[in-house]
């Protein structure tokens, strides 16, 4: 749900939603599992799929279909462990014996792909307004699902270039590899607000420190994306502490996912921060590619809203100053979109020394 805030500005007094006033409900979300290869069903007859745990599901894949799967391994079933194959789909396993590999046919050169995003032609700035203020059409709904399913960089395997081959620790960025990360989610938001007619946000250093306080906040004071929410107080400090007199969450958009290891190939973290910025843009609530086509999950745009400078406000169209930074907590990585917006920056009221 999006804050509706009362504040002063310019000497004129206005029932304003704030241009990055971010919603409550944060995404936590499944590390996204790139496509190692694809395997055809064996036979004539549909195979039961299973649990990691060897269990058999409801779930069914069929005679001489293409599968894309992420993994390969054993599962247990009883006493015995058998070879077996983790399908992208639904993240559940089909036994290696019911399946051959599909050799890539694909030529090398087709192995890396730019990131950017697609909009679908039913995406609107009037239809994402509607959704905004609560009454998504189901022209839009439909629109956003295709934007999920259409824009498949998340569920690529390598990243943009060979460099994205590299192992990064995502919470000990190098000054190079956080500035690398802040570009990407910028170039990719930046992506979509072209084909909306919307003018560019700008990254700028006085936003990056910014985005390092408030992600030192969070790790310093222990919060993550799993609280359910912004960590508004260490939010509130930040701000204060780089010149602006806010007193609540203006600047901050929220994603995050878990991993059970210390680095990560670069091409990985990109893909998590591109499935995090679909989720926002998209509305979708899941936690996961293998989500995307519950239409029930599509519900919640207020991070659109944010991202497209489309609230029903006076300052609707305008453009922001941004910086990204990442904070851990456990295994839990709560990922920061922070942005100021123009308006903000040129108040002598709430700007007291900012700089972006």
């Amino acid at each position: 749900m999006s804050k509706k805030i009362m504040m002063a500005l310019l000497a004129s007094v206005c029932l304003l939603t704030s241009a990055t006033a971010v919603t409550e409900y944060a995404t936590l979300q499944t590390v996204q599992a790139a496509t190692k290869g694809k395997v055809q069903v064996k036979g004539s007859k549909k195979v039961r799929l299973c649990t990691s745990k060897g269990k058999k599901t409801n779930y069914y894949v069929y005679a001489g279909r293409k599968y894309s799967y992420s993994k390969k391994g054993y599962i247990r079933i009883g006493k015995k462990k058998y070879s077996a194959y983790k399908l992208n789909a639904n993240s559940y396993w089909i036994l290696a014996k019911n399946v051959k590999t599909v050799k890539n046919t694909a030529p090398a050169t087709n192995l890396y792909a730019q990131a950017a995003i697609r909009m679908p032609s039913g995406y609107t700035l009037s239809a994402l307004l509607d959704a905004y203020k609560g009454s998504p059409s189901p022209e839009f709904v439909k629109a956003s699902m295709e934007g999920m399913e259409i824009n498949n960089f998340s569920r690529i395997v390598a990243g943009e270039s060979k460099d994205d081959d590299k192992m990064i620790d995502p919470d000990h960025l190098s000054a190079n590899d956080k500035k690398e990360l802040a570009e990407f989610s910028l170039r990719v938001i930046n992506s979509a607000r072209e084909q909306l007619g919307l003018r560019p946000w700008v990254y700028s250093e006085g936003t990056q420190k910014l985005a390092d306080d408030v992600a030192k906040e969070y790790q310093d004071h222990g919060h993550s994306i799993k609280d359910n929410g912004h960590y508004v107080a260490g939010i509130v400090r930040a701000c204060k502490k780089n010149g602006l007199n806010l007193d609540d969450n203006y600047v901050e958009d929220l994603a995050g996912f878990t991993i059970n290891k210390k680095t990560m190939p670069m091409s990985e973290m990109k893909r998590d921060i591109y499935f995090g910025l679909k989720q926002m843009i998209f509305g979708f609530a899941g936690a996961g590619e293998a989500q995307r086509g519950d239409r029930n999950l599509y519900r919640e745009w207020e991070h659109a809203g944010d991202t497209f400078n489309t609230q029903g406000s006076r300052y609707d169209g305008d453009y922001n100053y941004y910086g990204f930074s990442i904070s851990r907590t456990g295994n839990i990585y709560s990922m920061h979109f922070i942005s100021v917006p123009s308006f903000i920056v040129d108040s002598k009221e709430f700007n007291n020394s900012f700089r972006p």
